[in-house]
């Protein structure tokens, strides 16, 4: 029971933390502070910041998606940019993370199996079909992270609307 209450304590502690600042910003003293536990409880638990930012992001957003076999990808892109409107403050920061392992590479990873399943097969477009994916995934970050930028000025259906064009 320990495990999950204070793997629960600490993904509430990263989205706190992810809604006061860009998760590049924030350090394992500040995880484990807010937290109140040791780094070796931390590291007991995850490998590094970006290990908890994964398992919350998966926990608390992700996995609230529900994404089915047949669901369409517009209707993903748009219940991903209603919870971006709903978490504003997490999603203003948790966007800004490009790196390795941050919220691009997280999103990607987590719906390139599901869009590669989509499309049907052709051995010409197989060979570079990976890079194609995760490119249309990127444009359409870069597309949430300007109407993030932009203050949130359209709803999340004009957005995904915008996208589909």
């Amino acid at each position: 029971m320990a495990l999950k209450s204070t793997q629960h304590t600490l993904r509430r502690c990263m989205r706190k933390l992810v809604r006061q600042k860009k998760l590049n910003n924030v350090t394992i003293n500040d995880i484990c502070e807010m937290a109140e536990i040791g780094k070796r409880t931390f590291y007991r638990y995850y490998a590094d910041k970006y290990a908890l930012f994964e398992d919350t992001y998966i926990k608390e957003f992700y996995n609230k998606l529900d994404i089915t076999e047949d669901i369409y990808l517009y209707d993903i892109w748009e219940r991903m940019a209603a919870q971006m409107y709903d978490e504003r403050e997490f999603f203003s920061h948790a966007i800004a993370s490009r790196e390795q392992n941050g919220f691009w590479d997280i999103v990607s990873n987590l719906l390139l199996p599901y869009i590669q399943k989509l499309l049907t097969s052709d051995p010409y477009i197989d060979r570079d079909k990976e890079y194609y994916i995760r490119k249309d995934i990127e444009i359409t970050l870069h597309h949430f992270e300007g109407w993030i930028e932009n203050g949130f000025r359209q709803s999340p259906q004009e957005l995904v609307e915008y996208i589909r064009m």
